[in-house]
């Protein structure tokens, strides 16, 4: 009878425990998603030169997505459009929002007044919120899609034709019309989250951890509209390399902040000393600092952006921090909001 009882209450007290261990669990999820959902809010001003017809526009579309155009040639930075809300990032597998992406591109397009065609897509590296909307976009509109070949993989895993892929190594070019962009070894924010390479075909549906970073470039834009040297950096990701911008002068940076918020003040200074005070910019537009998992548009109207949730990252603290430095330094900081427009007046 005593052992009896004494089996009852292991039993009892084994379930009491259980219980406890799934309550803890649900509250941290709970703070977890609490998290993810709390976001500063960001004051957002925005002014830019009007270039008329013949000059050069740039059309953000969050994270480091951007449509570029002279009225002849239309290319895309990454091209990310999908979006996937989080709840999908963390528990499911991943695949293109076809809907979603032609929805976005179309308007893009529609702004830009360009016709629907690409002339090729330069992907900053392989993690999902760059590449795993760039091969649908290309086999859409045309082009050709230029990536490490961790990113082509990610092409090849969608069917696009070897014919409309260009890997590329440490240093690279895309032409598209008159557009130069050099595709420039940097570095990824270090996250936590970086390294490794997709090395063979990466097919969809697929998990966010499955898309490796592969290398993470800069791009150098050169148009002969506006001079005989490049006018525009656009570094995607919140890295650098010591000394990759030598002998490198441009009068603006495209500066990704992701994942800044969460490093200290010394690194952001020496980010800052490599991709603003080393190219000698004047003026700086920051991009990647918005919260990826929320869409674009809603209901066919475009909408404004929300920055990353404080759980992942601080941006007020990357924007409180970069203002101190623009202002010491004399430079034009702007925080872009989707669907902002940026334009290069041609040279006289």
């Amino acid at each position: 009878m005593v052992f009896v009882q004494q089996k009852f209450d292991g039993w009892r007290l084994l379930r009491w425990a259980g219980c406890l261990v799934v309550g803890v669990t649900l509250i941290a999820l709970g703070a977890v998603l609490y998290g993810l959902r709390t976001a500063p809010t960001v004051d957002l001003e925005f002014s830019a030169p009007k270039a008329g017809d013949s000059g050069v526009k740039m059309l953000f579309l969050g994270t480091s997505s951007m449509a570029w155009t002279d009225g002849k040639n239309t290319w895309m930075v990454d091209g990310f459009f999908s979006r996937q809300a989080v709840s999908r990032v963390a528990f499911s597998r991943l695949d293109v929002d076809e809907q979603r992406v032609l929805e976005v591109a179309k308007e893009a397009f529609k702004r830009l007044d360009v016709p629907e065609v690409l002339s090729g897509i330069v992907v900053a590296h392989s993690h999902y919120d760059h590449a795993i909307d760039a091969p649908f976009l290309v086999k859409t509109f045309g082009g050709m899609l230029h990536g490490s070949e961790s990113t082509a993989q990610i092409a090849r895993g969608q069917d696009v034709l070897a014919t409309h892929v260009q890997a590329t190594g440490k240093q690279g070019l895309a032409n598209f019309g008159q557009f130069r962009v050099e595709l420039r070894e940097s570095a990824h924010a270090p996250t936590g989250f970086t390294g490794g390479f997709n090395a063979s075909p990466l097919h969809l549906p697929a998990h966010a951890l499955s898309f490796k970073e592969g290398i993470s470039y800069s791009f150098l834009v050169s148009h002969p509209l506006l001079g005989n040297r490049p006018f525009a950096l656009i570094q995607p990701s919140a890295g650098f390399i010591p000394g990759q911008n030598k002998g490198i002068t441009v009068d603006t940076v495209f500066l990704g902040t992701g994942g800044l918020g969460k490093l200290d003040a010394l690194y952001m200074a020496d980010y800052w000393q490599e991709m603003v005070l080393n190219t000698e910019a004047k003026q700086v537009y920051l991009i990647h600092w918005d919260n990826f998992t929320l869409p674009l548009m809603q209901q066919g109207v475009p909408i404004s952006l929300q920055a990353m949730p404080n759980l992942v990252d601080d941006f007020s603290k990357s924007l409180r921090e970069l203002k101190k430095l623009s202002q010491r330094d004399g430079v034009s900081l702007h925080v872009l909001n989707a669907w902002d427009m940026v334009e290069f007046p041609r040279l006289p």
